[in-house]
């Protein structure tokens, strides 16, 4: 467990950007991105915190099931908490994603067709190398009726198994009002509007900016990837957008593939992300769009571009990696 506290001279610092990384026992750097520190007018006290040992984070299926109230159903989550966070235990993850389909996140014997994203790989690699700040993961297992769920319109001609649709708001309820309390009980984070984001493919990316779009003062980031856009007839573009604006800062990544059936949805997220500029979005300020040359709609693809949203949505601001 680290604690560094730093007091500076402000005749030497005083409007500059202070970059620096600190070294335990004259030998062991600490992990990750340079720290950086942009100085103010007064002597001040400044409390950071270091990790020096651990390059891999971890993952926790939760031995307990979590109850919607909303939908009647439980379900399983799966947390996976960044590399520094069992070392350095006075540390707060202020990146919280919580992700859609929790069973293909993290390990291949529950994923759908033996594929799992390995999200625990990419963010261990890009938080050692510097590239992106750490961020705890809230992957939310799926029901048998992730259809339903998973939308917010009822579409009557959707060829649905167990029905046409139309819980979303009910899902993203349960998500706010159950998961995010109880995971925030749990683990060391923060759950304000600038720390919570949401990211899901194919239905799930659908979802995801649903919220985003509805409750931009709950999710400040959400991550569509080859997002279900043809639902409903395009009602997210032709209604959803249509209806109301954001009125809080939101920030959007979009994605597809270029392949397999349908293209991936490459034509639908390429008419959701023209309607968002046309709305006032600016492509790499708060709206991020990746085009996946020869990618298709499954858990490989999804996996193999993790690491575009992460390094999108968490840019380290320290510059200069060890």
């Amino acid at each position: 467990m680290w604690q560094y506290d730093l007091t500076y001279n402000v005749a030497d610092f005083s409007g500059k950007l202070l970059q620096f990384k600190p070294l335990i026992d004259d030998k062991d750097w600490s992990i990750g991105a340079n720290f950086g520190i942009s100085l103010p007018e007064d002597n001040t006290y400044i409390q950071f915190y270091p990790w020096f040992y651990s390059q891999k984070g971890s993952y926790e299926v939760l031995p307990q099931e979590i109850y919607s109230p909303q939908l009647n159903n439980t379900r399983q989550l799966v947390i996976y908490t960044p590399p520094s966070y069992f070392e350095n235990t006075l540390k707060t993850i202020k990146n919280v994603l919580v992700m859609h389909d929790g069973e293909n996140l993290f390990n291949a014997s529950t994923s759908f067709g033996g594929v799992a994203w390995d999200c625990q790989d990419t963010i261990d690699a890009l938080v050692v190398e510097g590239t992106i700040d750490e961020v705890l993961i809230v992957g939310v297992y799926n029901t048998p009726d992730r259809i339903n769920e998973y939308t917010y319109s009822y579409a009557k001609d959707c060829g649905c198994p167990l029905g046409g649709g139309g819980q979303g708001d009910q899902y993203l309820d349960f998500l706010y009002d159950q998961v995010v309390p109880f995971v925030d009980n749990e683990y060391r984070i923060e759950t304000g509007v600038e720390n919570l984001a949401m990211l899901g493919s194919s239905l799930g990316g659908l979802i995801s900016c649903y919220a985003g779009w509805t409750r931009p003062t709950i999710w400040g980031k959400v991550g569509c990837m080859s997002s279900s856009f043809w639902w409903n007839n395009e009602d997210f573009t032709n209604v959803i957008m249509n209806t109301s604006i954001p009125q809080y800062p939101l920030t959007v990544y979009l994605d597809s593939g270029t392949s397999g059936e349908g293209n991936d949805d490459m034509t639908q997220t390429i008419t959701v992300r023209n309607h968002m500029e046309n709305l006032g979005f600016e492509i790499n300020r708060d709206l991020f769009y990746y085009l996946d040359e020869g990618g298709q709609h499954n858990e490989y693809y999804w996996g193999r571009r993790f690491h575009v949203p992460m390094s999108d949505f968490y840019p380290t601001k320290n510059l200069n990696p060890q």
